[in-house]
């Protein structure tokens, strides 16, 4: 049996491949089989593998159904569930919506708005996709209760300048706007706590900036070979990329099956 317990995965880039916008193919279709056979595998050595990622539920609702995955990290650990049973479901206070929505107004900047399962942009909103999941269309001027986080593509870092928010690149040209503290460490946190696991016992995959909060939590950190410098310095073992079957040859290397 493995030492480890808990196997923490990012979703763009690790468990799949990014989205090529010139080519339409779901999240489910961009996962190698190589890394489903991974999962499988590592499930039946007693590794719990969790889904850690900034999307929602209703955008990971089918990758989950697809891997037979029951526990993950949604919307950057503001929304989470082990073994389907929720541990936390933290929302934005309408004064701090107000205040992000006024200034994306006045710096024209489109945005989305995201709750558990739902994204939804304002009728004029210029915002687009990446066919993760369909955009909700509402008035002009409608906040949606329960939102989670907010949504915003740009080529360039940026930053809020708002009391308390954030906003971080989960993936290329794509950034979550959302509480400062935020991120998939505070998740991991939690199902350690609720479940009496050390961070020892756990596993982390990922390639992005939105990862490091979760390779400082994690007990051994893998980072894909598509990953940023900054991850791959922080990784305790880096692997080939994702679409060169990189989940897989990580766990053979490391003899976790």
């Amino acid at each position: 049996m493995s030492q480890y317990k808990l196997a923490f995965f990012d979703i763009d880039g690790t468990l799949a491949a990014h989205n090529d916008p010139k080519v339409k193919s779901s999240m489910v279709e961009r996962v190698p089989e190589s890394t489903r056979l991974a999962i499988k595998k590592l499930k039946e050595t007693g590794v719990e593998p969790i889904i850690a990622t900034g999307r929602n539920h209703g955008m990971i609702r089918e990758l989950l159904q697809s891997l037979n995955i029951g526990s993950f990290i949604a919307n950057n650990g503001r929304y989470v569930v082990y073994k389907n049973q929720k541990i936390a479901h933290d929302v934005f206070s309408k004064d701090h919506l107000q205040e992000i929505v006024k200034y994306f107004e006045s710096k024209h900047i489109d945005y989305c708005f995201e709750t558990i399962d739902h994204l939804y942009i304002n009728q004029s909103s210029q915002f687009l996709d990446d066919g993760a999941m369909d955009l909700d269309k509402i008035p002009d001027g409608k906040i949606p209760d329960e939102v989670i986080q907010m949504i915003v593509r740009s080529k360039d870092s940026f930053d809020v300048p708002i009391d308390g928010i954030q906003a971080v690149k989960v993936a290329p040209g794509v950034f979550d706007v959302t509480m400062e503290n935020s991120n998939k460490a505070v998740g991991i946190d939690r199902i350690l706590s609720a479940m009496k696991i050390r961070a020892g016992e756990t596993l982390a995959f990922g390639d992005e900036e939105n990862d490091i909060e979760m390779f400082e939590k994690a007990g051994y950190t893998i980072a894909m070979g598509n990953g940023i410098p900054k991850i791959k310095e922080l990784a305790d073992y880096v692997t080939t990329d994702v679409t060169d079957d990189g989940i897989w040859n990580a766990c053979i290397a490391l003899k976790l099956f």
